[in-house]
């Protein structure tokens, strides 16, 4: 009974891979097709060349994709990093140190997450233009840099580890900041990898802040290069598909390589208080 029960266990894992893996399989063979087999009827599942790379030349080139490319990088690691150190030290400081009404604050700052991100676009453009940042890299990265659910996710790995660390530490006359820096933070890498890929998807792949704030096409972007593909009257699928492609290639290899410390960073950021 055991053993089917396990062979049934697998067969249906294996249907589940295939129904998730569907969509990524139709797309990467997508990217090979010309236009009008995309558009064939009947659908036509395989490429008439697998090895047609007129539509990477075309993202690559004309279309200017490696400028887009060059954009997402500088706007995620400039979200990335400091968003990290931050929201470390602001998690740090919730599960370590003493305070009036720390317990309030926390409370307050996890029932802001409920806001629509959409109700504070208006009040977040207004003080761009303030600022004198639309149109630039800065509008787009600093508003997104303070993060309640990284903090929240930081703080929650921090209360899993024992005080006598910081109190030792302390007695051997380290500031809080040393503790922060050498003890606490590497007992935390699982869940910092965790809380930065979670962070590297949503800066990697935003489109309605940047699509506000940037207005001039160099500083475009994959997001709304994307979209900019599909036309009133015609929408080139193959085109569309390839740049899907080649979008959600970086971060689907990133997550691959890093998914076992993934998945124990959100176990043990999980644990309660």
């Amino acid at each position: 009974m055991k053993r089917l029960t396990y062979i049934a266990g697998i067969v249906g894992f294996f249907i589940l891979s295939l129904i998730w893996l569907g969509p990524f399989v139709w797309i990467f063979l997508s990217s090979f097709k010309t236009y009008a087999e995309t558009v064939h009827i009947p659908v036509k599942i395989l490429p008439a060349n697998l090895f047609n790379m007129d539509n990477y030349s075309e993202l690559l080139g004309s279309l200017n994709f490696i400028s887009y490319y060059k954009n997402n990088v500088i706007i995620t690691l400039g979200i990335l990093i400091p968003q990290l150190f931050f929201s470390s030290l602001a998690a740090y400081a919730f599960a370590r140190l003493e305070f009036p009404f720390k317990n309030f604050i926390f409370v307050s700052l996890i029932t802001a997450l409920m806001i629509p991100t959409q109700m504070i676009l208006v009040p977040r453009y207004n003080m761009m233009l303030r600022f004198g940042w639309f149109n630039t890299y800065l509008a787009v990265i600093v508003p997104s840099i303070p993060s309640i659910a990284t903090t929240f996710f930081i703080r929650q790995q921090i209360l899993t580890l024992p005080k006598s660390l910081d109190e030792s530490a302390i007695l051997d006359g380290a500031n809080h900041f040393r503790v922060f820096w050498s003890i606490i933070m590497p007992l935390c890498k699982s869940a910092l990898l965790a809380t930065g890929i979670l962070c590297l998807v949503f800066a990697w792949n935003d489109f309605l802040w940047p699509l506000i704030i940037i207005n001039s096409p160099e500083r475009y972007t994959l997001s709304i290069a994307v979209a900019n593909l599909q036309g009133q009257f015609l929408v080139r699928e193959n085109q569309i598909m390839t740049a899907a492609l080649l979008v959600s290639l970086p971060v689907v290899t990133v997550f691959l390589i890093t998914q076992r410390y993934f998945i124990s960073g959100i176990a043990f950021s999980g644990i309660k208080e």
